[in-house]
Formats: structure tokens, sequence, C-alpha cells
């Protein structure tokens, strides 16, 4: 058998002394969120998400039918559709921007970003298509 000297003791009561602070520190700075909480986090971002999928299906089907009406009444009617469908889409991408800064990865936080960047041209390409579906026949140019 080994017996340790008072110098090996002296070690191995550090060592159990940091390991134990190690655990406290760790402890005090790991926020366990309730588990109702994250679930009910989780569902606000489904139910974010799923509202813009439906808003931007419903403009680019407004968009469409704006672009292939007949009438001009009929295609401003189509394209007041196309932009109601687009700021709901707006506002559910908002709320899921507030929802990202008081919770997820950052990987979620860059992609995000990176959706916003890419909505913002979709807009303005939007609102540029729907300017020219809804021109008169007058005013309508064939380039």
């Amino acid at each position: 058998m080994i017996k340790p000297n008072i110098e090996n003791a002296l070690w191995m009561a550090a060592g159990a002394v940091l390991l134990i602070l190690l655990f406290l520190i760790v402890f005090h700075f790991y926020q366990k969120q309730n588990p109702a909480e994250q679930l009910a986090f989780k569902a606000s971002r489904v139910d974010l998400v799923s509202r813009i999928r439906l808003a931007l299906a419903s403009a680019s089907e407004a968009e469409k039918s704006a672009v292939l009406a007949i009438t001009d009444q009929d295609s401003q009617t189509f394209a007041g559709q196309a932009r109601t469908a687009a700021v709901e889409a707006e506002q559910a991408r908002r709320g899921l921007g507030e929802l990202m800064k008081t919770g997820g990865t950052q990987g979620e936080r860059d992609l995000f970003n990176q959706f916003s960047k890419l909505f913002a041209e979709f807009l303005r390409i939007d609102n540029d298509l729907l300017n020219l579906a809804v021109r008169t026949p007058t005013s309508r140019r064939i380039v």
C-alpha cells in the first residue's frame, strides 16, 4: 500500500477544492429554462414561421393573378391582395425578429438575418412587379 504524505494530501485537497469551485461557478451561470417556457418559445417560433410561409404563398398567388388578370380592375384587386399578404408576412417576420432577440441560437439568428435581407429584396422586386401589373393599358409599354 502507498501511504500519501502530507504534501500529496494537500495537493489532493487543493484539487478537490478547485473542482468544487468549478462546479459552483458552472451551476451559478447555468440558467436552466423551464421546459414549459422552452416549449412555448418553440411553438411561437413555429407559429410565426408558418404565418410567414402562408402569407408569402398568398402573396405569390395574388401576384400571379395580378399579372395575368384580364381587366385592370381585377389586376388592381389582386395587387392589393398581394400587398396585404406581404404586409402580413413582414409583421410576422418582425415578431420572429423580436423572439430571436430574446432566444434562439447564434446560428438561428444568423439565418434570420440572412432571411431578412433576402426578404427586403423580395419586397422591393414585388413592389416593382405589382406597379407594372396595375398600369393602365395606355401607360403600358412593351420593353
